[in-house]
């Protein structure tokens, strides 16, 4: 989920070279509904999004908070690198992996790997 089309074209082209099926959609307000009905197996997530540009934050933590959801491995993908600093800590602690703006592919395909292979990633939180 990201509000800038190349990025989720670039995110299609990594994700489909590793494999993967992807479903692509930017920042709408019935993000959590989308999820829950999805149900996707990995939720790549920009936290700068919307109108507010913390609308990415917001779901992140309606997600870790619903039941249906929490379970969702997330890999945060964000430019906001002094914000996700700050943010260490919760990340960590609800199993949000971090790729941050600029990455390179490989440490992005290292993520999603990780992330799907584990069942908790509670240990995992990386940044790169």
């Amino acid at each position: 989920m990201n509000d800038t089309e190349e990025i989720l074209d670039l995110f299609r082209v990594i994700l489909e070279n590793m494999g993967h099926r992807m479903t692509a959609w930017s920042f709408s307000p019935d993000d959590l509904a989308t999820v829950t009905e999805i149900k996707p197996d990995l939720i790549i997530l920009d936290l700068m999004l919307g109108p507010t540009e913390l609308q990415g934050w917001a779901l992140l933590q309606k997600i870790r908070m619903t039941p249906a959801t929490e379970d969702i491995p997330v890999i945060v993908c964000s430019a906001a690198i002094n914000w996700v600093r700050e943010q260490e800590g919760w990340l960590a602690a609800n199993a949000v992996k971090v790729v941050l703006k600029p990455f390179k592919v490989a440490h992005l395909e290292h993520a999603v790997e990780h992330a799907l292979a584990l069942p908790d990633m509670a240990d995992s939180s990386e940044f790169s």
